[in-house]
């Protein structure tokens, strides 16, 4: 690895990462400024499917670390299955029934640092968007996300959109998919070509995969005359193009890596798109070299 990546990588895990607005981008097109502060890292979903919502916390409340998230769940929505982070504790609210909030406490996420709050469940058979109202608790400080269909909302919901995937593109290919091994306490890059050999452009917004607790979209780059690493909310693909994420351009940050993350296995990965079905392929891991 060279000395830049390191220093990049380190730039990851000591600065605040803006999360772009979720519009879409063209290749080499560098994300704006943040809107959302709790996100779903999977904001599209087919209708009556199993489903693991990746809650994403991009920051504290003015400076003071996350201590507690509370996320509504919408009616419609059964077999509501929260994961527990190490270090915390989750509660639950049930109304006629079913499980209408979660709230982990306990833990902390440092002011500066993302955090993600995963729960499993079952989607609605219907099209149409679901909205998770939440509220983070700080140290000093409550900020709810809350707001729904608010033009330019400061404080808009966690949404997630339900759609069919019929007669939508699938002529996505994915190839040389790799991540470069790392300690496990150390966030690692994943790389790839994503080619779309259909005739209408499809969006990456998201991936997720078993050997990671998070996997985000990032660029490298120059970014405001400084060497940083930035999030993405999306990137578009064209009809007959690729899109190469390499080391020192756009790649997956995994994090929170799990034990299968080990040198010579290979792990799916499934990226989301916003107009056409998932694609898993499986990715290499190599060393750091990338050999």
């Amino acid at each position: 690895m060279s000395s830049k990546e390191l220093l990049d990588m380190r730039k990851h895990n000591s600065r605040r990462f803006p999360l772009a607005a979720a519009v879409m981008f063209m290749p080499a097109m560098v994300a704006g400024i943040a809107r959302a502060h709790v996100v779903l890292a999977e904001p599209d979903a087919a209708p009556g499917t199993r489903y693991v919502g990746h809650f994403k916390v991009s920051h504290g409340c003015s400076g003071s670390p996350t201590v507690a998230l509370s996320i509504a769940i919408p009616p419609g929505v059964t077999d509501v299955a929260p994961e527990v982070p190490a270090g915390w504790r989750v509660s639950i609210v049930r109304q006629n029934g079913r499980i209408a909030a979660v709230t982990w406490e306990g833990g902390m996420v440092a002011a500066d640092t993302p955090g993600v709050f995963a729960v499993a469940m079952t989607l609605p058979d219907r099209e149409g968007a679901l909205t998770f109202p939440a509220t983070q608790t700080c140290e000093a400080g409550t900020e709810h996300w809350s707001e729904v269909g608010v033009d330019n909302s400061k404080r808009p919901a966690p949404t997630l959109r339900l759609a069919t995937q019929a007669g939508v593109p699938s002529a996505l290919e994915v190839s040389d998919g790799w991540f470069r091994m790392l300690p496990l306490s150390v966030p690692s890059g994943a790389y790839f070509t994503l080619r779309n050999t259909g005739t209408k452009a499809a969006t990456l917004t998201g991936a997720d995969s078993p050997a990671c607790g998070m996997l985000m979209i990032h660029q490298s780059g120059n970014h405001a005359g400084t060497s940083a690493m930035m999030e993405m909310a999306a990137v578009a693909v064209q009809p007959g193009a690729q899109v190469r994420f390499a080391p020192g351009g756009y790649h997956l940050m995994c994090m929170n890596a799990r034990p299968v993350l080990k040198l010579g296995a290979r792990v799916p990965v499934t990226l989301h798109f916003r107009d056409a079905a998932p694609v898993t392929a499986l990715f290499e891991v190599r060393d750091a070299a990338g050999e």
